[in-house]
């Protein structure tokens, strides 16, 4: 574990220099400067050598007290009318605003975060998993926007993102029309940090200081501005955040057993309950299923069952379809990053049931719940979990929360069929 977390910092530092232009310079020429300074071979190219050394190493001091100077000028807090804005803002055409959040009575003026609001659709969610819809991978690599360049080493710095994972982010709206015609769907190349920088900032933004205590902060940025547009939900095809693909399944075992998972503290849901498996897309997912099943809801079934194998070990039937899409969301607290839902069997006995070695760190414990084999009764104990979360003293992640409601809503209108 204290490998790991090392190399989670290590990675984090390693962003945090790669995006400073400047100090890079610096140090390469440091680098530079010494060497000839000790291997240049004539006296001249030795005082050269010395020379840039001293420069470099001046100018290196100077840019990195540059850098924290502005990180002290620079405050980061939460926006107080961001949720009032959301709900006041106008949705894509039959979304419906939601809360993710188990509500509790002593929590009546919520933030954004607590609220933790999400739009979905149901007529979306009815013709999703039936769909099919071609992908196109867009050549160009997404960049976090001009507006949050400069923020960037801050917002990890207070996210604390572990590993920079290559990840999926979808650049089109998912529509009835979208589904019903079968559109080909556009996704691009991020990574996990990119995802840090726009997405999770949502909520917040970012005051400059005054260098005299007398005088206010003043507004630098808001990141909501780039999440709503003249009191309009801006839609992903149109959104300049990283919205890389977030996936959560509910999963039960070949004994009828439901999956639930107690998170670590390296999750960004940390310390929380989770049902089934969750997490995001990955970049290589699509080279996988790009020859077995090239559409959205390909990579998505695929992604899903990947991570249940990931943080779980399950098995599953090889060439035949083993997971249920429910639905598709966007979480508002988080940019309007686009989410899928699933319901998902696995061959395995929950007794086989272990995080890999890969996402031990991740996953603290795996509870199983018992469930009368058909559909009543998972959608019975669907319906107990959800209901135990408002008298619980461990707290229900989003995308647990979510992922109920969306199995919830599926089983009341369709056959579970695998």
């Amino acid at each position: 574990m204290f490998f790991e977390r090392a190399w989670d910092a290590v990675s984090r530092a390693r962003y945090k220099i790669a995006i400073r232009v400047r100090v890079i310079v610096d140090i390469v020429l440091l680098a530079v400067g010494i060497a000839l300074a000790f291997f240049g071979g004539t006296d001249i190219v030795a005082l050269i050598g010395v020379s840039l050394t001293a420069i470099s190493a001046i100018l290196l001091f100077i840019n990195l007290w540059k850098d924290e100077a502005d990180k002290k000028r620079t405050r980061v807090v939460a926006n107080p009318d961001f949720l009032q804005s959301l709900r006041s803002a106008r949705l894509p055409n039959g979304f419906e605003l939601k809360s993710g959040a188990i509500p509790r009575s002593e929590n009546t003026n919520p933030t954004a975060g607590e609220f933790r609001p999400y739009i979905t659709s149901e007529d979306v969610n009815a013709i999703l998993d039936k769909s099919a819809n071609p992908l196109a991978v867009e050549e160009v690599r997404f960049e976090v926007p001009r507006q949050l360049q400069e923020f960037r080493a801050r917002s990890i710095n207070i996210k604390l993102p572990n590993r920079n994972d290559p990840k999926i982010g979808l650049r089109n709206d998912i529509t009835v029309d979208v589904l019903a015609n079968s559109e080909i769907l556009s996704v691009q190349e991020t990574d996990y940090f990119s995802g840090a920088a726009t997405n999770e900032m949502a909520c917040d933004q970012f005051m400059s200081v005054p260098v005299l205590r007398s005088r206010r902060p003043s507004l630098q940025f808001a990141v909501a501005d780039l999440v709503i547009d003249n009191n309009e939900l801006v839609g992903l095809s149109e959104s300049s955040l990283s919205n890389h693909i977030g996936i959560s399944t509910v999963v039960f075992t070949a004994d009828s057993f439901l999956v639930l998972q107690e998170q670590d503290e390296q999750m960004i849901s940390s310390k929380e309950v989770a049902i089934g498996a969750s997490g995001s897309l990955d970049l290589k997912d699509i080279e996988v299923t790009r020859h077995q099943n090239p559409t959205l809801q390909g990579l998505v079934r695929f992604g899903m069952e990947r991570e249940a194998t990931e943080e779980l070990s399950a098995a599953f039937w090889p060439n035949r379809q083993n997971t249920t899409i429910t639905g598709y969301a966007r979480y508002l607290a988080r940019g309007g990053k686009p989410e899928f839902f699933g319901i998902t069997r696995t061959t395995s006995v929950f007794s086989e049931l272990k995080p890999t070695k890969k996402d031990v760190r991740y996953v603290k414990n795996i509870v199983g719940r018992p469930f009368e084999p058909n559909k009543a009764g998972l959608a019975r104990a669907l319906e107990e979990i959800l209901g135990e979360g408002q008298n619980s003293d461990k707290v229900y992640s989003m995308s647990m929360v979510v992922s109920l409601q969306m199995a919830l809503s599926y089983l009341a209108k369709h056959k579970l069929v695998f």
